[in-house]
């Protein structure tokens, strides 16, 4: 019978050399003169091993691929925290590669499939909070971090922040700024970080007994400039237009300035924004928005870190970590004196 496993002592002690010869010829065999690595393979055949399969399953055991499912690349958010997660993959000499599209129980099977063709040693998910059956699934196949969106019910450990606080703390520096009519741009409901960040923004606005016009919360389908552009003019075209718009991501808030410029209205004195993820473009938009800084680059490369250390030592303890947020302060929003 044709076997694939190969005990290097075994074929070393064959062809009269060292262990460390015999795993140059299988790992590096251009290392590896011609008539050693000949000497070397007829041992393995000798001893009933299929050279062919010998070889293959090096050539498997030697692929470091961690796998890491984004919902889209369109958001820069997403690319900082890929920049960090890469940054840790590569350090441990792990390649990454990328899987668009969410996972649910619809499409785990293929999903599964996906990862046993790419033979991935582990995932990092960025796509929308999973079902715990379908996370737990995942994590039972591969070792999974869940990465910014996660599943607190879930076995998967996780990598995020705590964007209820971060969303409060924002909404509330507005408040200290005297304004009171703020509206809020938001993503899809359907993701985590946009119910927390829509339940921070309400719980700091209900604190001071201030009542929000349905229509002045938006909830977009995908986080665009385009959408962003298009929430912002209904909400300054309008003859009742807030003084300050929150917004759930830096994106949204480049369009309400370009909004507001369309209607004649100047950022921050007519209108003051603030953003989310402090993103590169936060920084250099013309007024530079004040922001809340999201560690994308630092929960990328914390995720990675995380995943090697289980894909290392798979008994060691789970932990899951919430990494801290700071608002950035700048010139798109100041004191409120209307």
């Amino acid at each position: 019978m044709k076997r694939a496993n190969l005990p290097v002592s075994k074929i070393a002690n064959i062809a009269n050399v060292s262990p460390a010869t015999v795993s140059r010829v299988l790992n590096h065999p251009e290392l590896v003169n011609k008539e050693t690595r000949d000497l070397i393979e007829k041992a393995i055949l000798d001893a009933g091993y299929d050279i062919e399969k010998v070889m293959q399953n090096k050539i498997e055991q030697n692929k470091r691929i961690l796998l890491a499912v984004l919902p889209s690349i369109d958001n820069p958010f997403y690319n900082n925290v890929m920049k960090g997660f890469k940054t840790s993959a590569n350090s441990h000499q792990f390649d990454v590669v990328m899987y668009l599209g969410n996972i649910n129980r619809n499409n785990l099977d293929h999903f599964l499939d996906v990862v046993k063709m790419s033979n991935a040693r582990g995932v990092i998910c960025l796509n929308r909070k999973m079902d715990k059956d379908v996370a737990d699934s995942i994590n039972a196949f591969i070792p999974l971090i869940q990465c910014c969106e996660y599943n607190k019910e879930s076995n998967a450990e996780y990598v995020s922040i705590n964007d209820f606080a971060a969303a409060k703390n924002a909404t509330e520096y507005m408040l200290n700024l005297n304004y009171r009519k703020i509206a809020f741009i938001n993503g899809p409901l359907s993701f985590n970080y946009a119910q927390e960040r829509l339940r921070g923004f309400e719980a700091a606005m209900e604190e001071k007994g201030i009542n929000v016009p349905k229509n002045w919360k938006i909830s977009l389908p995908e986080v665009s400039y385009s959408l962003g552009y298009s929430a912002a003019s209904q909400l300054l075209g309008a003859n009742d237009k807030p003084d300050a718009i929150f917004c759930a991501a830096d994106v949204f808030a480049i369009s309400v300035i370009k909004a507001a410029n369309r209607y004649g209205l100047r950022v921050p004195e007519d209108v003051g924004v603030v953003g989310f993820d402090n993103v590169e473009m936060a920084s250099i938009t013309n007024p530079g928005i004040t922001t809340v800084n999201q560690p994308a680059y630092q929960i990328g490369f914390t995720a990675g870190e995380t995943i090697y250390e289980k894909i290392s030592n798979p008994t060691s303890k789970p932990r899951s970590i919430l990494l801290d947020t700071e608002l950035i302060a700048r010139e798109s929003i100041i004191r409120y004196s209307k």
